[in-house]
């Protein structure tokens, strides 16, 4: 399906697929495709798997590099670029130990 052959709904979902195409992977079927075949069917974003129910980018199917899938997150992504893991996180005095 096009771009023009898309109704409004589906270019304005939040769980429509991204611009630039990248590779993913369905929680449903554990199937990985690239994400530009990601295909609107019934009102929804879905896997283009035959009778996989998996829908909606960022839902049920996620990019490969995504942490949900095991990869490792930086530091910086979970508490911001100034945390340090050797400074105490909630202001408490340094141990002596």
């Amino acid at each position: 399906m096009t771009e023009p052959e898309l109704p409004k709904e589906a270019m304005e979902d939040p769980f429509r697929p991204p611009e630039e195409p990248c590779m993913v992977r369905c929680l449903h079927c554990g199937q990985e495709y690239l994400s530009s075949q990601i295909v609107w069917r019934d009102g929804f974003w879905s896997c283009p798997v035959e009778g996989c129910g998996g829908a909606g980018y960022q839902f049920d199917i996620h990019p490969l590099d995504s942490s949900l899938w095991g990869g490792e997150e930086e530091d910086d992504e979970d508490f911001g670029e100034d945390y340090n893991e050797d400074e105490p996180f909630f202001g408490a005095p340094p141990s002596n130990n």
